[in-house]
């Protein structure tokens, strides 16, 4: 969250860090992150409050887990569903570029994030009228599976594999373009969302399609290891924003000279964007 927080705070309030506009769907999905780690941070506090005392507060009040739990899975699916639509887009960039950029500025980025929550309806959906998830009636656990139900965790573990699939798969055919095949040189901010999106999916299949598997094989994992879904992917958080972070000072921090000979680091004007 603070890292998260920051590097918005650097480029959208202090504009310390210049914006990009190939880096649109980037910011977007720097939001998700932001709003899923506190929503998880909050559901971290109830795993560690249902281990003491409190314990038998929240098995009679499974609804107010439930607040926590369930949104992380919701917005972890909408995440990886933009996510997805990053790849795709960093592919397509790569590989037909003159056909990219002349149909790309078609497609607003308002409508592609319109389009990417307009499916927390169908999730909804999914959760209350096909698994019909009860929160009336009192658990003896708080972890994932049984709050939201096994039901919808199944729907939620098998959509999650598919998902971060073809995101790997589409990162790999982007690196073998990148290191095999393209001679062409492309812009620092090409290059740049092309790093993004590698390290993104290097961090997708470490910390959110290895767990999700294991959960699958090992269906009770949660009563010997704990919450190893979200540790992984809090932890993946953490490595991915400080990468993110690094590249984005790095890279789009911009060196001022004052009339009185004073260094100061701010980013340049803004240029109009066609992706807007």
């Amino acid at each position: 969250m603070i890292v998260y927080g920051r590097l918005l705070l650097m480029m959208f309030w202090f504009k310390t860090i210049q914006k990009s506009p190939e880096l649109y769907l980037f910011y977007c999905k720097f939001v998700f992150d932001l709003v899923i780690s506190f929503i998880s941070f909050i559901k971290m506090i109830i795993y560690g409050l249902s281990m003491t005392s409190w314990a038998d507060f929240f098995f009679a009040n499974h609804w107010l887990t439930f607040m926590f739990v369930w949104p992380v899975s919701s917005f972890s699916t909408l995440r990886a569903i933009l996510v997805l639509l990053i790849a795709m887009d960093r592919t397509c960039a790569t590989y037909i570029p003159i056909k990219f950029f002349k149909y790309r500025k078609l497609i607003p980025t308002s409508f592609i994030i319109g389009a990417v929550l307009s499916y927390s309806i169908i999730d909804i959906s999914v959760a209350f009228l096909i698994c019909q998830i009860d929160l009336s009636t009192p658990t003896d656990c708080v972890s994932a599976q049984c709050i939201n139900g096994a039901c919808y965790q199944r729907y939620w573990l098998v959509f999650s594999q598919i998902l971060y699939a073809l995101i790997i798969a589409l990162t790999l055919l982007l690196c073998l373009k990148i290191f095999f095949w393209n001679k062409a040189n492309l812009s620092g901010d090409l290059k740049r969302a092309n790093r993004l999106a590698m390290i993104n999916a290097f961090i997708l299949f470490i910390f959110n399609f290895l767990p999700p598997i294991a959960n699958s094989v090992f269906s009770n994992y949660f009563e010997y290891v704990g919450a190893m879904n979200s540790v992984c992917q809090t932890l993946g958080f953490v490595v991915e924003s400080w990468l993110t972070n690094v590249s984005m000072r790095q890279k789009y921090r911009v060196t001022v000279v004052t009339s009185s000979g004073k260094v100061v680091q701010r980013s340049t004007v803004e240029k109009f964007s066609e992706y807007k």
